[in-house]
């Protein structure tokens, strides 16, 4: 079976497709599990009634995340070597049997430690449900995309990221209240059921109909390692979004230690309080991934990521001034609220590129690499704020966040200078067209059949029939590595609003009714230099119910003044409307197809002769037809599966 029809196989909608919706409500459970004794090890070690409720969280997180690091790679060889399912199921088995002891241990450690070394009671059983956590990460991440369809991918992880986020607000919550009103051993039980309901989903995960992908056996341990470390290193890509993550876990490292002392400068004592700070945080993250979930599959990578990014660095200076000059719970609340948001975009953005073009075969290893990095960035930072005894590390709290905002910003300016850079445009410009981009996925629904054949250099002309407002937009859109040159109606160009981005867009107006010999001189300037023209040849829309408008003989004499190469387009599925800006206002389910070059070597040096630039525009407005053909053939023998 190949991938495509073993693809087409699933459900095209995720809350059908079993398999997903068990994998989703495993991690939300084990998510919830994973924050259920948090608070019961915080109020073990009554950190609400010391100055360095700081250090203890960052413990925490310090122990939790080292195995990510030590182990990582380990993991992720695993489980491309093994039952990524299985895995899955076991680490959770195990998960639930420590922490059913968690508090035993913790308490068996305090009476054996000396008092000045009591706080680490915590961290050693902590390493340990980490280290199984470690291996139960990169199975999970490597496993998605076999169970659902590639297009699904910003979706479905934005689904778990939301999950997973609520889970862990619901543990957090619930944790403290048990914690409140029934101490912390009842806490621990209940964590052990969660991780034993996580275990049984997993379980009941069908295998036989997880999505075909090559994946070549690997044999012996560190080859396969190596390899992984190799992969990473030699894609650019790769590193790059592993950076960004190991940037947001180095800082969440951060925002999560100073949260209890946020909630002890405004609630001392009030151990729901700081639950509930933790939940906005996480609510926070369900917001941003909801929002994914909505839009994430229509957002350009980039926009979402620089997006996010500069989001991140605002709320974080929000939040340094909410504890440096005392806002109040409200402000804070909602810095906690955007970072959450901010944050669930990055992680969605990143895991889901990263799931899309690393094969297979390797997805664990590079996703081991990936935690190993990630989470060396959260056990830094928690262990910088933990390890070292620092009294009245509290005091430092608005320092720490305004660093952390200056990283996000930081990161945003790299990012910006390499996502914004474009041979045509400049960085204002490209960053608008990424805002087209989305708004032609998301509004228009716009879908490219095939490729775009539009030349990288050269003079091009690009012709399309006119079905409506939207049309030079959804062009745009489909032909990212060229800025298109439109020429429109003079009543359209002089449009407010839409003058500022045609001016932009290097539009060259022409007065319908009276063209000019000085916008075919324009029009010749800008071909000769190399740029790219996009022509609608019949001048005027097309309407429908009336007869369709010819194409007229200014294209082919464009074509044959200026040799320029002529590249056919046809657009389809969108509505008429007799105001180009109330199309821009509908939606539409745009198609467009692009054609192989027109063939007009036998017209060559007759560009004076007016039945020569007749013939070409001809030859040039049936190639738009053959497209239209092409099109409606396909569109009546429907999808195949």
């Amino acid at each position: 079976m190949s991938l495509q029809s073993a693809e087409s196989r699933l459900p095209a909608w995720l809350v059908q497709n079993r398999n997903f919706v068990l994998l989703w409500c495993a991690y939300g459970t084990a998510a919830m599990a994973d924050h259920l004794g948090e608070t019961a090890l915080l109020n073990t070690r009554g950190a609400l009634e010391r100055e360095d409720s700081t250090r203890v969280q960052a413990l925490i997180s310090f122990g939790f995340f080292l195995p990510y690091v030590l182990l990582g790679p380990l993991a992720g060889w695993w489980s491309d070597r093994f039952s990524r399912k299985w895995t899955m199921v076991l680490a959770d088995v195990a998960r639930a049997v420590l922490v059913f002891n968690l508090g035993a241990l913790v308490a068996f450690l305090a009476a054996g430690l000396p008092a000045a070394w009591a706080d680490f009671s915590i961290v050693i059983p902590l390493a340990a449900v980490g280290l199984l956590a470690a291996f139960f990460s990169p199975a999970r991440q490597a496993l998605l995309p076999s169970l659902i369809r590639e297009d699904q991918l910003v979706r479905a992880n934005a689904l778990i990221n939301a999950l997973g986020t609520i889970g862990a607000i619901v543990g957090i919550v619930v944790g403290g209240w048990i914690v409140t009103h029934y101490g912390p051993s009842i806490t621990f039980n209940v964590n052990a059921l969660a991780f034993c309901f996580s275990a049984v989903c997993v379980l009941l995960i069908d295998t036989r109909r997880l999505r075909a992908a090559p994946h070549t056996p690997i044999s012996g341990v560190w080859a396969p390692l190596a390899d992984g470390f190799r992969y990473v290193r030699t894609h650019r890509r790769v590193v790059q979004l592993i950076g960004l993550m190991t940037l947001f876990w180095g800082v969440a490292g951060v925002v999560i230690a100073v949260v209890p002392a946020l909630a002890k400068q405004l609630f001392p004592g009030n151990y729901e309080m700081l639950a509930f700070f933790r939940g906005l945080l996480g609510i926070g993250l369900a917001l941003g991934a909801t929002v994914m979930t909505i839009f994430g599959s229509a957002v350009p990578v980039q926009l979402a990521l620089l997006t996010a990014l500069s989001a991140a660095g605002v709320w974080l200076a929000l939040l340094a001034a909410c504890s440096a000059l005392e806002l109040g719970p409200i402000v804070t609340g909602l810095a906690l609220l955007g970072i959450g948001g901010a944050g669930a975009a990055i992680q969605v953005s990143v895991l889901a590129t990263l799931q899309r073009f690393v094969p297979d075969a390797r997805r664990g290893r590079v996703f081991g690499v990936s935690d190993t990095c990630t989470m060396g960035a959260m056990v830094l930072t928690s262990g910088a704020l933990g390890l070292p005894h620092l009294p009245q590390l509290d005091r430092y709290v608005p320092l720490l966040l305004t660093g952390c905002a200056a990283a996000f910003l930081v990161a945003a300016i790299v990012a910006g200078r390499g996502y914004l850079r474009h041979r045509d445009v400049g960085p204002g410009v490209a960053l608008i067209w990424l805002f087209v981009r989305f708004f032609a996925a998301w509004r228009l629904r716009l879908t490219l059949a095939g490729r775009c054949t539009v030349p990288r250099s050269g003079a091009v002309i690009l012709a399309a029939n006119h079905t409506a407002g939207v049309d030079p937009m959804a062009i745009l859109a489909c032909c990212r590595h060229r800025m298109v040159s439109f020429i429109v109606a003079e009543e359209h160009y002089n449009m407010p609003v839409f003058h500022t981005f045609m001016r932009w867009g290097r539009c060259l107006p022409v007065n319908r009714e009276n063209p000019g010999k000085a916008f075919l001189a324009s029009a010749m300037k800008l071909l000769k230099g190399g740029g790219c023209l996009g022509i609608f040849p019949q001048g005027t829309f097309e309407i429908p119910g009336e007869e369709t408008p010819a194409a007229k003989s200014g294209v082919g004499l464009l074509a044959l003044r200026t040799g320029a190469t002529v590249i056919p387009c046809h657009i389809s599925g969108t509505r008429y409307f007799d105001s180009p800006m109330r199309s821009y206002l509908s939606r539409h389910r745009m198609r467009i197809r692009f054609g192989p070059p027109v063939d007009l070597s036998a017209l060559a040096g007759r560009e004076r002769d007016k039945a020569a630039t007749d013939e070409a525009s001809d030859r040039i407005w049936d190639a738009i037809q053959a497209l239209a053909q092409q099109s409606e053939a396909e569109a009546a023998a429907g999808p195949v599966n």
